[in-house]
């Protein structure tokens, strides 16, 4: 054990230690004798005549330097190696990070077993936030207004659409109160990375499940954390701000978050922390941008009321509706017409193995031939050029003109068809969902994934219609746009219901 004065790395003098931390794992406050504090420097550059006079006083002080906090974890027979990958994997992503509330990386280290009683120890260094944990005013009884609480969300949900929107995203994973400190300058910062996963590992089959009971969803303990996992652990969080009850003490026999508010709380705000909250991730919010524009207008309860009245209509009579559905025990078959775009995105489109970073040059083959085609009559007009031909130019660029017009026409045909007969199937069975998409009959394009991938089906506004998409750990597929919002919940409720 590490003990107050010790200096690591030559460098950090350990103060006083931080937190409660597990076995193998500490936290301190130390100072980074390498930053020494300038009390001077504003001085210097309003006086610089005068530099040499505070250099002087600087001398005769006492020196203080800047606090950090050194995050260490101990390299023994007891740890696991996933703990070890989760701090490595910590260190590495906060390199990448540079947002005003979230701690930015210093330095990472090794203590040699010599120096650390025999065990060796890896230390990460990042900056010191002044404050108090939410947790620490929790537990010295202090209640937050629902106004405060609407403060610290806007706040945290700016954090998490930084780390939500960044290439590759970054999830948390792990957002409580103990992880959110009230800095002096009456901020909020986002601390303790060390369950933090970019959205390359998200992809993988499997990774380590991590979180805190109460604050965690579902799906999260399933390996399967999305966007919308961070949200619930944020409602979660503030729902325990709010009440002062922690949300382990909330869950009702389905799990699902409740709280009695007695009338104290704006009905459109509950109704926003109840779907920050939903056990169904596909009834969640899907982004922090999109919870923090519903938070801001006001516009939850609204789409709450007209979802219900929306559901029990298409319950009452039948849907009128271009979507064909089929379900049996045993299959589900949805047939829904296509984006007319969507054949010529899929002719256009050039994929990679991003497995084995190489190129799928079945694919490229034949844009290169329809490229080369195009560079030919460039090439005859250069040599026109060169030779000093005008009639050889004239006629490549006629060849050109006449390539182009032909191209234009064949899209437009393609365009005209997709119109006309252009489908996206879905077909679902106890084990798999299969993806076709036909003009004609025909078959052009299909996908194929396991139902056990699927991660929620989500509906998407834009300019009044509707988008429906199934979210899987490895991809998002887009089944239909243009929807009425009365389509898109009855095909939604359908899915749903044969996932269930």
């Amino acid at each position: 054990m590490f003990q107050v004065g010790d200096i690591l790395y030559q460098r950090y003098r350990l103060l006083e230690p931080l937190g409660k931390t597990a076995v193998g794992h500490q936290t301190w406050l130390a100072d980074d004798l390498f930053s020494p504090i300038d009390f001077y420097a504003e001085q210097k550059k309003q006086l610089p005549w005068l530099k040499w006079f505070y250099n002087l006083n600087q001398v005769f002080r006492s020196k203080i330097y800047e606090k950090v906090t050194v995050k260490l974890l101990a390299f023994n027979p007891q740890l696991s190696w996933e703990q070890f990958k989760l701090f490595e994997r910590e260190a590495r992503i906060l390199q990448g990070l540079d947002h005003p509330f979230i701690p930015r990386y210093r330095n990472y280290f090794e203590v040699p077993k010599e120096a650390g009683n025999g065990v060796p120890w890896f230390g990460l260094v990042e900056d010191y936030i002044a404050g108090k944990s939410l947790q620490d005013l929790l537990e010295q009884g202090e209640r937050f207004s629902e106004a405060k609480i609407r403060k610290i969300a806007i706040k945290i949900l700016k954090i998490l659409i930084y780390l939500h929107e960044l290439n590759p995203p970054v999830l948390h994973r792990d957002i409580k109160p103990s992880n959110l400190i009230l800095g002096e300058d009456n901020n909020i910062y986002l601390i303790d990375f060390g369950a933090v996963q970019d959205q390359n590992s998200v992809t993988n089959i499997s990774f380590t499940v991590v979180g805190t009971s109460g604050y965690t969803p579902l799906e999260q303990f399933w390996g399967k954390a999305v966007f919308s996992s961070d949200l619930y652990a944020l409602g979660a969080t503030l729902i325990h701000l709010l009440t002062g009850i922690s949300p382990t003490d909330l869950h009702n026999q389905d799990y699902q978050i409740e709280f009695k508010d007695e009338g104290k709380i704006n009905p459109d705000f509950k109704a926003w922390l109840t779907t920050l909250t939903e056990i169904k991730l596909s009834k969640r919010y899907q982004t922090a941008r999109e919870a923090l524009q519903d938070l801001q207008t006001g516009k939850i309860a609204q789409k709450a009321k007209s979802k219900n009245s929306l559901i029990q209509s298409y319950r009452k009579h039948e849907l009128k509706t271009k979507v064909k559905l089929n379900k049996t025990e045993q299959s589900l078959q949805i047939v829904i017409p296509s984006s007319q775009l969507k054949l010529i995105g899929k002719l256009l489109k050039i994929e990679t193995n991003l497995v084995n970073n190489k190129l799928d040059f079945n694919k490229i083959i034949p844009l290169m031939t329809v490229s080369g085609l195009f560079l030919v009559p460039f090439s005859l007009i250069l040599t026109g050029i060169i030779v000093k031909n005008p009639s050889f130019i004239m006629a490549s660029l006629e060849i050109m003109g006449g390539m182009s017009f032909t191209l234009v026409l064949i899209l437009l045909f393609l365009y005209i068809i997709s119109s006309m007969s252009s489908k996206t199937c879905l077909i679902f069975d106890k084990e798999t969902l299969k993806i076709q998409e036909k003009i004609l009959g025909f078959e052009y394009y299909q996908e194929q994934e396991s139902k056990n991938n699927i991660l929620g089906i989500f509906i998407h506004e834009l300019c009044h219609r509707y988008n429906v998409t199934i979210n899987t750990r490895k991809v998002i597929y887009n089944l239909a746009s243009k929807l009425t919002e009365e389509e898109a919940l009855w095909l939604t409720q359908e899915i749903e219901d044969w996932l269930n």
